[in-house]
């Protein structure tokens, strides 16, 4: 098997210098592992999604794409490759990688070397993907705001927060602000607008059809893995293999209520409190109520809108490969 890494320029440059030297040992130490790897960098925004596209239509199954980004490199490689024969593995270059805590629960104990060395015991399994299909208010569907979603997607005070999250990184781009830029722009929307007007429907696990009685959450996160947000675990039970959709709503909630969930919501101990409502569900739909007509949401970091948002679960749309248990302990 070969191995073609895309890796994200924008990678934290810490990551890319440790790739430099990981290479270069695999080069002298296992030169029949280095004979099967090539390297491709991203050279403008969405580039790795145009390399996955061209390597899969070439290569087929014959080759493993290995994302080396953040969260953002992850979900265009994936979006790419779904519903292909490509098997896409993940190795974390990115400040919060999010995804990985769920593919890879030990991914704290791993460096560069030990994922490259162990790139030929991946064990592929499919996966799942959730379609995001956004609509404007005449029904039109808007393609530039649809997707596969690999992780997670939000509509409500979420989004607000990753919005502000950004403008804070982009203001000062420090390890700080990399690593806390969630929680920080968390605590600055609580105390602006927490309510949003939306309504939802949902084809529930077993069949049944729920509609939402209230018009006006905090939230709603529609889960296909079980963080986001810099560590913010809406779905604790997310599994990315069940064929479901674990959906998290909130109450328009007060203040203080509002700072409880939060640090909840954040250790993954929200469900089972008042205002807090866990479904699981196959699809769904998700309806602006205000006079505005406009959703605001996110998808895997990624801003969209429209006055309606569909979603549905595609059942093992995605050959993903995991690392071995204890990878990490040895080359």
């Amino acid at each position: 098997m070969r191995y073609v890494l895309i890796v994200s320029s924008k990678a934290n440059p810490k990551s890319l210098s440790q790739l430099k030297s990981a290479l270069e040992y695999v080069q002298k130490n296992n030169s029949e592992l280095y004979s099967k790897l090539e390297i491709r960098y991203t050279e403008y925004a969405g580039h790795a999604s145009d390399l996955a596209v061209e390597l899969s239509k070439q290569f087929g199954d014959t080759i493993t794409i290995v994302a080396c980004g953040g969260d953002g490199t992850i979900h265009e490689v994936a979006n790419s490759l779904a519903f292909s024969k490509t098997p896409m593995v993940c190795m974390p270059f990115g400040t919060g990688n999010d995804y990985v805590k769920t593919v890879i629960p030990d991914s704290k104990k791993w460096d560069i070397l030990h994922y490259l060395c162990n790139l030929d015991k991946v064990t592929v399994k499919a996966i799942d993907l959730i379609k995001i299909d956004s609509y404007d208010a005449s029904g039109e569907h808007i393609k530039e705001w649809s997707s596969y979603m690999n992780n997670v997607a939000s509509i409500g005070l979420d989004t607000e927060v990753q919005a502000m999250a950004k403008v804070i990184v982009a203001k000062k781009d420090t390890p700080f602000n990399r690593n806390t830029a969630y929680i920080q722009a968390a605590l600055k929307a609580l105390f602006g607008k927490r309510g949003h007007d939306f309504k939802f429907e949902l084809e529930l696990e077993d069949g049944s059809r729920y509609v939402s009685d209230k018009s006006r959450f905090t939230l709603l996160s529609i889960c296909n893995a079980g963080y986001y947000g810099g560590g913010f675990c809406p779905a604790p039970q997310a599994d990315i293999t069940d064929g479901v959709a674990d959906i998290c709503a909130i109450d328009d909630v007060s203040l203080l209520r509002a700072i409880r969930l939060i640090v909840l919501y954040r250790l993954g101990k929200h469900p089972g409190n008042n205002g807090v409502s866990m479904f699981r569900a196959k699809s769904g739909v998700i309806t602006a109520t205000a006079s505005s007509g406009q959703l605001m949401g996110n998808y895997d970091g990624e801003d969209f809108f429209g006055q309606k948002v569909r979603f549905e679960v595609q059942h093992e749309a995605l050959n993903l490969g995991f690392f071995p248990d204890g990878g990490w302990k040895s080359l």
